[in-house]
């Protein structure tokens, strides 16, 4: 398939399309001509050796992956939170304890309204770190039952904390 436009006539009809497209995937208006012209270089570069049919629908898809490029190249080069002085205090807000602490109590509160073998489990396995086979070994009861056991009672829990909150 022979293109019907030179590779600048063509560059010049799709520029702006093409710079509004790289300022929307970007959220930068800096610098978006400039990575319109960098995926253009490329994909003539490429059409040097292969036949591109689609050369805008490229160039596009050029412009998204340098655009990811340069952002995963930002993220690695800036400062990692160690390097950083010390002036965030990175504990939770007093709000975000208070509101922690109160899931936290109605998480307690509806194990402690469960049965007495299923609320035995949900503590040996979830507080004390106990494996599911070592709790079920310790109620005597099957690994799958112990197991549906927990499972029950942590929708339980789940339950009356999202109703709680």
């Amino acid at each position: 398939m022979k293109p019907t436009h030179s590779p600048f006539a063509l560059y010049e009809e799709h520029l702006g399309k093409l710079v509004l497209y790289a300022r929307q995937v970007s959220g930068e208006a800096r610098g978006a001509e400039d990575i319109v012209h960098d995926a253009w270089l490329l994909m003539e570069r490429k059409a040097e050796n292969a036949i591109i049919h689609e050369p805008v629908g490229y160039v596009r898809r050029v412009i998204r992956n340098l655009i990811f490029e340069r952002n995963r190249r930002r993220r690695e080069t800036s400062l990692a939170p160690e390097d950083m002085p010390d002036i965030v205090d990175e504990r939770p807000s007093v709000e975000a304890q208070i509101m922690g602490r109160e899931a936290m109590q109605l998480v307690l509160d509806a194990i402690e309204a469960m049965p007495d073998r299923q609320k035995i489990a949900i503590r040996l396995y979830h507080f004390e770190g106990l494996r599911l086979k070592d709790v079920a070994a310790q109620l005597g009861l099957s690994l799958s039952y112990t197991q549906n056991l927990i499972a029950q009672g942590m929708e339980i829990c789940d339950r009356q904390r999202r109703l709680g909150l």
